[in-house]
């Protein structure tokens, strides 16, 4: 182990290892240092754990930001850091620390986004310092005898949702190239998953399906359950990936009556699972990862070729028979190594999860999208990153049913680490729900592509209408909405507010009573502060119109220069132009 003590960019190195000043920019904002960092194990070694960290004062340094932290974003003592954890199949190597107006005090981030890396940060009490914490190798990786990592240090003061972007830009600098994304990557979707779980029924789907393209919605997909008689929600049946004859007699016909409702089709995977009651279980004997009790399936081993084979063969040849448009392709989190994980290196391609990983899911989007350059890949949260992102071209927020809070904080974390098109998870609610509740949903996944996952049968009417209006207004804006330049605001209280703003037209949702300062242009500004009015603080005289939550038209007049109170409707919109 070594520790590097240093005053900014003053290093001492040990024995075997190099830090090298690569650049130092200097900009009006602030300083941006990158640096090379090089391992020479001596021999071919399973890396143990390895440290680099230094010291700053603590001056405006109040919060800390990764992917991985959504909700508590406070900075903690140095016997206690905060740290966040990235690897190919989990998060990505960016963290910042942040001062009062979510001003970046210092963005780290790092060139490998393959193996485990930690980012550490805490206070020192003693010196009213913050000391910093590269941690390499905290997982089992694959042998090597050497490595090599960049450092990027940005220190300017922006606002920090700028710096992380900024990281996004120099991840494809290295070579990090996001997948194309097709036109049905960003278009609303209707899921089976939540409304139906495994009880996977072609008709009633197909019924759906009718109801949700008349709302908007081009593309469903059907998830979990299509391979097996079982309902239980296990994956003991997940392996041998063939349709279930009872559930869906003839899947080319299923798929055929979607297209014909103008619609793509998805279908759902497990990549890694072979489940304890699948034909394969044998097959596979000695070519997985770990067990997975709980879910009574075992972790294939994508070091080996026969499993890679296996696995992107399966998913050729249901592209082809039955002209599906995309796959769902889950639990990409789960490869990781254990004690029990095989040793015969001599049958693998690789002794690295992340490299086998990284091949198989190359292998899968060369071959889909040789059949069909428009293929749809959707990976889940929190496989996400710049490895990761050049294979899928739909990123979906991590499970949370009924829940607002995570699809906003989650989504606009997302939204603003990730490139690619980013998903919320799918929406769902009680057919009892009120229409504040459903509308604030939609409402917290506005940045976002919606997913929705109702029985159109077991809504109301309100509710039916509310979610007309939302789709309609997302899909006339969308290229605003997803492309425009954004803006994130008060990160440390769950996003008081978020903002798009493209050609001249901006569309802002208040989740917090703030006072929301107007644009030149068109604005949109949405209330989901849970209060009957908005504070809006604008530069010019300005019409506007209020609408309810439903798209009704309830007041409109001229605003004047200044700060006015608006009586904007729960989860209604002011437009002001």
């Amino acid at each position: 182990m070594a520790t590097y003590d240093f005053e900014w960019i003053k290093f001492s190195t040990a024995t075997k290892t190099k830090i090298a000043t690569e650049k130092i920019s200097q900009t009006k904002d602030g300083e941006i240092s990158e640096f090379l960092l090089e391992i020479d194990f001596g021999e071919k070694t399973y890396p143990t754990e390895y440290k680099i960290s230094w010291e700053l004062d603590q001056i405006d340094t109040i919060g800390f930001w990764s992917p991985k932290h959504h909700f508590i974003s406070n900075i903690t003592p140095d016997w206690g850091k905060r740290e966040s954890l990235s690897k190919l199949t989990n998060g990505m190597p960016v963290a910042s620390l942040y001062g009062i107006g979510n001003i970046n005090a210092l963005t780290i981030s790092l060139s490998d986004a393959k193996n485990a890396i930690l980012i550490k940060a805490g206070v020192v009490e003693e010196r009213g310092r913050v000391i910093y914490e590269l941690v390499f190798f905290p997982e089992k990786t694959s042998i090597m005898e050497k490595y090599t990592a960049k450092i990027r240090l940005d220190r300017r003061k922006l606002p920090f949702y700028k710096t992380v972007n900024s990281t996004k830009e120099w991840w494809k600098e290295l070579g990090y190239k996001p997948s194309y994304e097709p036109e049905y990557a960003s278009a609303p979707l209707y899921s089976a998953w939540y409304s139906f779980h495994q009880r996977t029924i072609p008709d009633e789907i197909v019924y759906e399906c009718k109801i949700a393209k008349e709302y908007g919605m081009d593309t469903v997909i059907v998830d979990d359950g299509w391979q097996t008689d079982d309902n239980s929600r296990g994956y003991g049946y997940c392996g041998d990936w063939e349709v279930c004859a009872t559930k869906i007699p003839d899947m080319k016909n299923f798929v055929d009556r979607i297209h014909e409702l103008d619609m793509k089709f998805m279908l759902w995977f497990s990549v890694p699972f072979v489940g304890y009651f699948s034909k394969n279980f044998e097959r596979f004997k000695g070519m997985y990862l770990r067990r997975r009790d709980a879910m009574d399936a075992m972790i294939l081993d994508p070091r080996f070729k026969e499993v890679r084979d296996f696995i992107s063969d399966k998913y050729v040849e249901f592209v082809k028979e039955y002209g599906i448009d995309g796959l769902k392709l889950d639990f990409i989190d789960s490869f990781y190594l254990d004690e029990t994980s095989s040793k015969e290196y001599d049958k693998m391609d690789t002794s690295s999860v992340e490299d086998a990983v990284e091949m198989l899911l190359f292998e899968v989007s060369q071959k889909l999208k040789a059949i069909n350059p428009e293929f749809l890949i959707e990976f889940r949260q929190s496989y996400t990153g710049p490895v990761i992102g050049q294979y899928g071209n739909m990123f979906r927020v991590t499970d949370c049913p009924s829940d607002p809070y995570v699809n906003r904080v989650h989504g606009l974390t997302m939204r603003m680490s990730q490139d690619g098109i980013i998903h919320s998870d799918m929406m769902m609610w009680n057919k009892d729900e009120t229409n504040e509740a459903v509308a604030y949903q939609l409402l917290s996944t506005m940045f976002l592509v919606p997913q929705i996952s109702i029985r159109f049968d077991n809504i109301t009417n309100d509710h039916k209408r509310i979610l007309k209006n939302y789709i309609g207004f997302w899909r006339a804006h969308k290229d605003t909405l997803l492309k425009g330049d954004m803006e994130y605001f008060d990160v440390e209280s769950s996003f008081s507010r978020a903002k798009s703003t493209k050609n001249g037209e901006t569309v802002t949702v208040l989740y917090q009573s703030v006072v929301d300062e107007i644009s030149e242009g068109t604005n949109y500004i949405f209330n989901a502060t849970g209060a009957s009015c908005v504070y809006i603080e604008i530069e010019r005289t300005a019409e506007y119109e209020i609408y309810d939550m439903f798209g009704n038209s309830k007041e409109n007049g001229k605003v004047e220069k200044g700060v006015s109170k608006l009586n904007v409707p729960s989860c209604g919109m002011i437009k002001i132009k």
